[in-house]
C-alpha cells in the first residue's frame, strides 16, 4: 500500500529575508545610494563652509550682479552694465554660433574630401590625400594661432582700405563684414503668413506621398511643399510690403555734425524705444571730408605717402574732387594725386619722369628718401546721398563731414611769413592773398517706407564696420581653424564609408545602366550615410567641446567668459556646474538631432 508523500507546510517554505537573495541586492542598492548621497552631501557642506569662510559665493547669487565686462562678439544687444547671467548668456551665444556654423561647414568640407580621396584623378586624389593626412595631424591649437596670429592679423589691408569683394563683401584686419536681411517693425505683419504657408506645405506634402502611395510608384516629394511654401510666404511679403505708411510715433533724431543719429518709437509719455533695422536716407547738398597723408605698414609692406577719406562711392555724390588743403604749397613742391579707389584711396606722388603718370617710387622724396606725408587734403562733395540701415540699436552712422569750403580773397598782412609754411619761426600766422571760410553743414534726413524685411550693407563710416553682418578675425581664425582640422577626421570617414559599401551595389548599379554620378548619388552614397553617421556625431560633438580653445584666438565664447567671471566674483564652483550643464545640453542636442537622422536612414528590417 502507497502512501502519499507528507506536504510541507506552507510556512516551511518561506527563506528568511536575511537569506534572500533578491532581497539582499536590493538592500544593497538602497544602502549604496545612501551612502553616496551621504558622501555628495558632506562633500557640499565642507565646500559651501570652506567657500564661506574665504567669503566666496557658494551659490548662483552673483548671477544677478553687473558685470561689467565689455564683449565685442555679442548676438544680442548688451552693455556693460547687465548682469553675470547675460554676460553668460551671450557666451552660450557666441558658442553656439561657431559650432552651428563650424558643423555645416566640416561637413561640407569633409564630405568633399572624403570623395575627392577616392577619385580616380591622381591630382584631386593627392590633394586630398595631403589635405587629410597633414591637417589631422597638427594640433588644433597650433592651427588656431596661425590662422590668427599669422594670416589674419597681418595680411587683409587695414579698415581705412577694406577689400570690395563681389556682393558687398569687404574684408580688412578686423575681420569680414557682408549684407544681411533683418526683420523690421512690418514683420508682424507676415507672420500669419509664413504660419499658413508652413500649413500648407505640410499639407502639401501629406497629398503627394498619399498619391504616390495609391500609384504604388516612387517619386520625389520634396518639390510640391516647396513650391507651396514658396509661393503662399511670397505672396504674403508682397501683399504686407503694399503698405508704405511710417507710424508717426517713429521718429530720427539725426546730427551731422557728429555723424550719428537714433530711430526711436516715441511714446505718449515721451519715452523712447529704440528702432532696429528702419532705413533711413541722409542727404547733404554741400560737405567736405578732410585726411592727411602718411606713410604706414599694411599686409606687410610698407606703404607710403597714401591717403585715405572715409569710403564713399562715386554713385552716393553728383560730384567728388579731391583737392589739396594748400594748393600753392603743392604746386611749389609739384605734388600730385594718383587714386586706387576714387575719390577715397589715393597717393601723393611727383612725377620725376614727367610723363603724366604715376609710377612705382614717385611716392618718395628724393631729398629724403621718405613718403610725402602730413599733406593735407580735402574732398568736397556734392548732393551725397545714402541709405542707410538702422542697427540692432536704432542707431545710425555716416562719416563726419564737415561743412562746404568757401574760398574768397584775403588782405595780405604788412609783415611777411619768415620760413615756408602756415607759421613763421616766431609763431606768427604766415600770411596768404586767399583765405578760406566754412559754412555750417546742412544735412536732410528722411526715415523710409519698409517691407517685412529689410537689406542692410556693409559700410565704413569711420573706422569700424557698419551694417551687415560682422565677423571678427578672433572668430574667422577660431572658425577657420575648427573647420579644417575636424573637416579632415570627417573626409576620412566618408572615405571608409563609401569604401565599406559592397562592391555589389555599384556592380548591379552599373548592370541597370546608371551613369556614374547615378550610381554615386542614388546607391553608394546613401548607404555609405548609414555607415558614416554614427562617427560623424563625435566629430561634431568634437568640434563644439573644441571651441573653448577660442582664448587662443581672443574670441569671447562660453569658455572664456566662465573664465572671467570667475576671477572677477571668484565664484568658481558654480560657474564650474554652468559650464558643464551649458556643454551638455549642446552636446545632448547634437546627439539628439544625429541619432534621429541615424534611425531614418537604418534599414528597416521585415
Amino acid at each position: 500500500m502507497r502512501t502519499a508523500p507528507k506536504r510541507l507546510r506552507k510556512s516551511e517554505n518561506v527563506v528568511p529575508f536575511w537569506r534572500n537573495v533578491k532581497t539582499i541586492g536590493i538592500l544593497a542598492q538602497v544602502i549604496f545610494v545612501l551612502l553616496l548621497v551621504a558622501g555628495v552631501g558632506v562633500l557640499v557642506d565642507n565646500v559651501t563652509t570652506a567657500l564661506a569662510k574665504a567669503n566666496l559665493p557658494a551659490n548662483f547669487s552673483f548671477l544677478n550682479k553687473p558685470s561689467g565686462l565689455p564683449i565685442a562678439e555679442r548676438p544680442i544687444p548688451y552693455d556693460v552694465t547687465d548682469t553675470y547671467a547675460k554676460a553668460l548668456f551671450i557666451g552660450f551665444l557666441n558658442t553656439l554660433k561657431v559650432a552651428l556654423i563650424g558643423v555645416a561647414l566640416a561637413t561640407i568640407m569633409g564630405v568633399l574630401m572624403g570623395v575627392m580621396r577616392l577619385s580616380a584623378n591622381w591630382l584631386v586624389r593627392g590633394i586630398s590625400t595631403v589635405y587629410i593626412e597633414v591637417l589631422r595631424n597638427i594640433p588644433l591649437a597650433v592651427q588656431i594661432v596661425f590662422w590668427y596670429s599669422a594670416i589674419l592679423l597681418p595680411f587683409p589691408p587695414r579698415i581705412s582700405n577694406p577689400v570690395a569683394l563681389p556682393g558687398g563683401i569687404l574684408l580688412s584686419n578686423i575681420g569680414l563684414a557682408f549684407p544681411a536681411l533683418y526683420p523690421t517693425y512690418r514683420f508682424g505683419a507676415w507672420v500669419p503668413y509664413l504660419v499658413s504657408a508652413v500649413v500648407v506645405a505640410v499639407v502639401a506634402t501629406l497629398l503627394r506621398k498619399r498619391h504616390l502611395a495609391k500609384l504604388d510608384v516612387v517619386g520625389r516629394v520634396w518639390p510640391y511643399p516647396t513650391v507651396a511654401l514658396l509661393v503662399v510666404a511670397g505672396g504674403g511679403f508682397w501683399l504686407s510690403s503694399l503698405d508704405k505708411t511710417i507710424p508717426t510715433n517713429l521718429l530720427l533724431d539725426f546730427n551731422a555734425d557728429r555723424g550719428r543719429g537714433v530711430v526711436s518709437f516715441v511714446a505718449d509719455d515721451g519715452k523712447k524705444t529704440p528702432a532696429p533695422f528702419v532705413p533711413v536716407r541722409v542727404t547733404l547738398p554741400s560737405a567736405s571730408l578732410t585726411t592727411s597723408s602718411t606713410n604706414l605698414v599694411e599686409s606687410r609692406q610698407k606703404v607710403n605717402s597714401t591717403f585715405r577719406f572715409p569710403l564713399v562711392l562715386p554713385s552716393e555724390a553728383e560730384s567728388l574732387d579731391v583737392v589739396f588743403v594748400d594748393q600753392a604749397d603743392a604746386d611749389e613742391r609739384s605734388l600730385k594725386l594718383h587714386f586706387h579707389n576714387y575719390p577715397s584711396i589715393g597717393t601723393i606722388y611727383v612725377d620725376l619722369n614727367d610723363d603724366g603718370t604715376y609710377d612705382a617710387g614717385e611716392e618718395i622724396d628724393p631729398t629724403t628718401g621718405r613718403g610725402y606725408s602730413g599733406v593735407d587734403l580735402r574732398l568736397d562733395i556734392t548732393d551725397f546721398q545714402r541709405v542707410i540701415v538702422a542697427d540692432r540699436d536704432g542707431q545710425v552712422r555716416t562719416p563726419i563731414f564737415k561743412g562746404p569750403v568757401i574760398e574768397g580773397e584775403a588782405e595780405v598782412d604788412a609783415a611777411p611769413a619768415a620760413g615756408r609754411g602756415r607759421f613763421s619761426a616766431f609763431g606768427q600766422a604766415a600770411t596768404s592773398d586767399r583765405a578760406s571760410t566754412t559754412e555750417p553743414l546742412q544735412a536732410e534726413s528722411q526715415i523710409l517706407p519698409v517691407a517685412p524685411l529689410v537689406k542692410s550693407n556693409a559700410h565704413v563710416p569711420v573706422t569700424n564696420y557698419e551694417g551687415g553682418i560682422r565677423l571678427t578675425v578672433n572668430y574667422l581664425a577660431l572658425l577657420l581653424a575648427l573647420v579644417i582640422y575636424t573637416s579632415a577626421f570627417i573626409g576620412e570617414i566618408v572615405r571608409g564609408g563609401i569604401q565599406a559599401v559592397p562592391k555589389g551595389q555599384r556592380e548591379a548599379a552599373n548592370a541597370i545602366g546608371l551613369s556614374g554620378y547615378q550610381t554615386f548619388t542614388l546607391v553608394i552614397f546613401p548607404q555609405a550615410m548609414r555607415i558614416v553617421m554614427p562617427p560623424l556625431i563625435s566629430q561634431f560633438l568634437n568640434l563644439t567641446k573644441n571651441s573653448s580653445l577660442a582664448s587662443l584666438a581672443g574670441y569671447a565664447e562660453l569658455f572664456v567668459i566662465a573664465g572671467v567671471v570667475t576671477n572677477q566674483t571668484g565664484a568658481a564652483i558654480p560657474i564650474a556646474l554652468l559650464l558643464v550643464g551649458a556643454y551638455l545640453t549642446i552636446s545632448l542636442s547634437f546627439s539628439l538631432v544625429g541619432n534621429t537622422i541615424n534611425d531614418r536612414l537604418a534599414l528597416v528590417e521585415r
